[in-house]
């Protein structure tokens, strides 16, 4: 006879309560807190033991803001335990971040939580529709982030055009028009990992500008995605590039 297993519980050295109770009253599932926990850090979570400085905090608002909103949960630690806080004092850090420190003001929803005898802050943060949101660095210069799995990206030229829905030449994004060049980078894409600028020029033997906008076009109607890493731009496959051959038939088709 076999024995029976135990069920999975997240390792934490700050075992959680049957219930975790917001300061404010309301009582909310602890599965959703344990959950988060679990997923560690990733393109729309992040962790941090305390917020130090509205600056320094303000890069990863703009990047969330920037890119699908996020989620910090403030008081814990990288290894997924838990440290008490001031929220209140917490609160005003990040409240001055996206206020001041982030242009336009990035949106920030506060739900502090009590988990045993910790104090903890769960903080959402919108996504703007008003992009590319700017922060404040060291020397007062004004610089976009955008946010790329657990990392938070100076973002280059192209990524800040995809914010702007422009095109490379600065003006609005012209409608996708899919042809034998698009679904052959797309069948390029589901063989090799990623493609860039100049490769995309070289397979098609066509201008920086016009591969550059086609990659563009394709990212937007969501064929693509956009990675940048060190200002360095590259693609891959995107959800609807995953489809199949006839993922851009949507889009306005040519020869």
């Amino acid at each position: 006879m076999k024995k029976a297993t135990k069920p999975h519980r997240p390792k934490s050295p700050d075992r959680l309560p049957p219930q975790l109770k917001a300061v404010s009253g309301n009582t909310v599932g602890h599965v959703a807190f344990y959950q988060w926990i679990e997923e560690g850090e990733h393109d729309r979570q992040d962790f941090k033991e305390t917020i130090s400085s509205s600056r320094k905090i303000a890069k990863t608002l703009c990047a969330f803001a920037n890119t699908r909103g996020g989620r910090l949960l403030v008081g814990v630690r990288d290894n997924g335990s838990l440290r008490h806080l001031d929220t209140e004092a917490e609160r005003q850090m990040l409240e001055n971040a996206g206020g001041f420190f982030c242009k336009p003001e990035v949106a920030l929803d506060f739900h502090p939580l009590q988990v045993g005898m910790k104090e903890v802050l769960v903080v959402q943060v919108q996504e703007s529709q008003d992009k590319p949101v700017r922060c404040l660095n060291e020397v007062n210069e004004w610089e976009v982030y955008i946010r790329s799995k657990d990392q938070c990206l100076l973002a280059s030229e192209m990524s800040i055009r995809m914010l702007r829905n422009e095109d490379p030449e600065g003006d609005a994004a012209p409608v996708l028009e899919f042809g034998s060049k698009e679904q052959a980078l797309l069948d390029y894409l589901r063989i090799n990992p990623r493609i860039n600028v100049p490769q995309c020029k070289a397979m098609f033997n066509i201008g920086t500008v016009r591969a550059r906008n086609m990659l563009l076009q394709l990212t937007r109607s969501g064929l693509l995605t956009l990675h940048s890493h060190e200002k360095e731009d590259f693609f891959t496959l995107g959800p609807g590039g995953n489809a199949g051959n006839e993922s851009g038939r949507s889009a306005r088709s040519h020869p």
